[in-house]
């Protein structure tokens, strides 16, 4: 990735990876499409909070951490977006970033993943997925951003024009 495109990743910016294929990313495409997401939108299967340039917090299994994106999504492809809120860009976006950092070497909320896509099993509330992860370090700051509570999230929320706005699209290199 060339200097120019890292500082367009910044702190508190949302990381949004399309789906790999796969049984839990075919899952989430479906489960997005079904809550009425575009079909470009519900392929963004895996969000993530930058820290900043190369570094995000990665809230996947086993267990979440800091990653750089530059190694652990070399070749996907990704989407960068921000809050559309000019609190949130002057100063707030580094509280959301720090509000996803404490959740790194937390344990994945894998029975969370069927809840999100099996509506009767219940959710483990001190666990999180990665959307689920974002959204509650947003609503740190932001406690009606999305306009859903976290556990209800899904990548694609933060895709809606309403709330969110493109900074960046390309593959990761």
């Amino acid at each position: 990735m060339t200097q120019d495109v890292l500082d367009k990743i910044r702190m508190g910016y949302f990381l949004l990876y399309k789906n790999k294929g796969g049984l839990f990313g075919d899952a989430i495409v479906k489960r997005q499409l079904v809550s009425g997401f575009s079909p470009e939108d519900a392929q963004f299967t895996h969000i993530e909070v930058s820290g900043g340039e190369i570094h995000s917090v990665d809230i996947s299994p086993p267990i979440s951490k800091l990653v750089k994106i530059t190694e652990d999504h070399k070749g996907e492809y990704c989407r960068v977006v921000r809050y559309k809120n000019d609190t949130y860009e002057q100063a707030l976006r580094y509280k959301v970033a720090y509000f996803s950092a404490t959740l790194c070497n937390k344990g994945y909320d894998i029975p969370g993943i069927f809840a999100f896509i099996f509506k009767w099993i219940k959710q483990n509330n001190r666990l999180y997925f990665c959307s689920e992860g974002a959204a509650w370090a947003l609503q740190m700051c932001f406690p009606n951003a999305i306009g859903k509570i976290p556990d209800k999230c899904m990548p694609a929320d933060f895709l809606t024009p309403l709330y969110f706005e493109k900074v960046w699209e390309g593959e990761i290199c």
